[in-house]
């Protein structure tokens, strides 16, 4: 006949045997850990960190490596007061306590930040020296040159507009006096006829120079290809341009 309380007290014994089993287990891997595992992981020497902000992004990572640290640079910035490549921060700080190992990370210098020249030309000296200062650029010298454009209007700047230039630098300039008394531009008669020429020197009040002549199996002949002097230049009135024409022969020297 089956007897329940046999069955039940059975099955008691081996749930409690089971369970002290699970539960003895439990407790010696927390030992394991606890005493073996664990006293390993946090054993391994400790150090300071030395400083290496203001140092040469090169000599820091030797540094640090000597160390058995590990230097990760992080980020890298424009800074007008650090030279490039030279390090600005770094995380852990100078004297933190750390394990071998430890991640340094450093943010190095980019140097200093590229500005783009911008355009001086056509204005006053006054807008030239705000604009050069708000685009953190100086002015330097200031040279008056003879020039039909309106008195000390800019003519000339040192760098060229758009050139990528770091903040601070001069920016050279020059500035129209005007136009000298007596003195003319030389106007532009390349591409145009020796004819053509001769009238537009004429409303100028200028003449035919020096003619030469070079070889040219394209061009119509007589067609200015060079000046002397060239175009823009300022000349005395009544002064000559001398002139290169095409010819369609070759002659024989």
């Amino acid at each position: 006949m089956f007897n329940i309380l046999e069955y039940m007290k059975t099955t008691t014994q081996k749930y409690l045997k089971k369970t002290g089993i699970v539960i003895g287990s439990i407790i010696i891997v927390m030992l394991i850990f606890d005493l073996i595992l664990l006293p390993l992981y946090v054993s391994g020497t400790e150090l300071n960190v030395p400083n290496v902000v203001g140092m040469q992004k090169d000599k820091a990572i030797e540094i640090l490596e000597d160390l058995d640290l590990v230097p990760i640079i992080q980020t890298a910035r424009f800074d007008d007061k650090m030279k490039k490549d030279y390090v600005l921060f770094q995380k852990p700080l100078f004297k933190s306590l750390v394990k071998e190992g430890r991640r340094v990370y450093l943010t190095i210098s980019g140097g200093d930040p590229k500005l783009e020249m911008p355009s001086l030309m056509n204005k006053s000296i006054r807008d030239a020296k705000i604009t050069l200062e708000r685009a953190g650029l100086k002015l330097g010298s200031i040279d008056s040159v003879d020039s039909e454009m309106p008195i000390f209007t800019v003519v000339g700047q040192s760098i060229t507009e758009g050139t990528n230039i770091s903040k601070g630098t001069l920016v050279n300039i020059r500035v129209s006096i005007g136009p000298q008394i007596g003195m003319i531009r030389v106007p532009n008669i390349l591409g145009r006829s020796l004819t053509e020429a001769e009238s537009i020197l004429q409303v100028n009040s200028l003449f035919i120079g020096k003619i030469s002549y070079i070889y040219s199996p394209t061009l119509l002949p007589n067609t200015i290809v060079d000046q002397i002097p060239t175009v823009s230049n300022l000349i005395p009135i009544g002064d000559s341009i001398s002139v290169v024409l095409t010819q369609s022969k070759l002659i024989d020297n």
